[in-house]
């Protein structure tokens, strides 16, 4: 199934219709779904969405295979629109399990326009979809992997909950990459919109001297999410640690189908504030020593201090190792990242059955 993705992948660069370099895995989702048994035992099955069926131009679909990949279990082709469809689903969909009992409880989907779905899963496969934003009048293609990311936060009215924030990236062809986060509101009945959404490409001088004023935080704390225009083009997957979005981007030109980037590209970091997109460190975002086809991870350094790295299969670069973590204490607080202070928890595992337990 590798070699097809990757095909179909390449065929679309060269047919001019990607605007991104491909970020996304080439295999199907991984997820654990109660077992149709009477017990209480868990089955491994496979998601695929139209790059792994080889549709990579069809409607947009979801298929639920065994995990030896021969066996169909369910398909979801038929959404609540108006005539049945959506856009093909480029975008590797993200888990949602809520109770944290090793099960998926949901699926989130993002099509190549734009439309966000939430689509609750049972032991048979996918209940009805719920469109929970739809971003389609954007322009932009919706191509790279979903992120998701639970936190607590507050809201308006300050109390304190919990909350399912989605990260997305747009491309355009010739303006690059804008990345959106989302707070799913379970309890609204239309889908977001982007003018329900915050725009922080820019931000002032007296934000970064200052922080956050309190008027445009409360602001944005009524509003569903924000985005941030990057005029260039994401060449790593955004990642979320300590309530820090990093993401590393580089001119659009020199990006290439395949996540490299020409010798003389520059690269550039970026930190922003996970719940309003403000500037963490002094600044929102620096130039960093290119590394192609890299990943972004936390790992712990020499001095065995976290250090944020740039990896791929052939080298190793710390890009950030005074790193900092947001505080709850105000809405541009914060505090140094400590190796003994993070993670502060790890699930290790989750057992279904024990027997034999000590």
């Amino acid at each position: 199934m590798r070699w097809r993705y990757q095909f179909f992948w390449a065929l679309l660069c060269v047919s001019g219709t990607a605007v991104s370099c491909n970020l996304n895995s080439p295999e199907p989702v991984t997820l654990a779904l109660p077992s149709l048994a009477a017990d209480d035992s868990v089955r491994s099955v496979l998601l695929s969405n139209n790059i792994q069926l080889n549709l990579p131009d069809a409607a947009g679909v979801l298929q639920i295979h065994s995990s030896d990949g021969l066996a169909l279990l369910d398909q979801l082709a038929n959404w609540p629109t108006g005539s049945g469809d959506i856009a093909t689903i480029h975008a590797q969909p993200v888990l949602l399990d809520d109770d944290y009992d090793g099960k998926a409880d949901a699926v989130y989907v993002v099509d190549i326009d734009g439309r966000v779905w939430f689509v609750p899963l049972t032991a048979a496969g996918f209940s009805t979809p719920v469109a929970i934003a739809d971003f389609s009048d954007s322009g932009l293609s919706f191509l790279q992997p979903l992120r998701m990311v639970q936190t607590f936060a507050a809201d308006i009215s300050v109390t304190r909950s919990r909350q399912n924030m989605l990260l997305l990236v747009g491309s355009d062809v010739t303006t690059g990459d804008t990345l959106f986060t989302i707070r799913h509101q379970p309890q609204r009945l239309a889908p977001l919109q982007l003018n329900d959404l915050m725009a922080r490409t820019n931000i002032g001088d007296d934000e970064l001297r200052h922080g956050i004023d309190e008027h445009l935080w409360q602001q944005i704390q009524h509003a569903a999410g924000w985005y941030v225009q990057l005029n260039g083009r994401i060449t790593a997957v955004p990642q979320v640690y300590a309530g820090v979005v990093y993401l590393t981007a580089a001119d659009i030109a020199a990006v290439q189908p395949d996540c490299s980037v020409l010798d003389s590209a520059e690269m550039t970091l970026h930190a922003l504030h996970l719940h309003h997109a403000g500037a963490v460190y002094a600044q929102r975002n620096w130039e960093i020593e290119a590394l192609a086809q890299a990943k972004l991870t936390l790992q712990q350094d020499s001095a065995g201090q976290l250090a944020l790295m740039l990896t791929n299969t052939e080298q190793q670069l710390s890009i950030s190792a005074e790193l900092l973590a947001i505080s709850e204490e105000c809405a541009d607080c914060t505090v140094p990242l400590r190796a003994e202070q993070f993670p502060k928890l790890i699930r290790l595992a989750t057992y279904q059955t024990e027997f034999g337990a000590h």
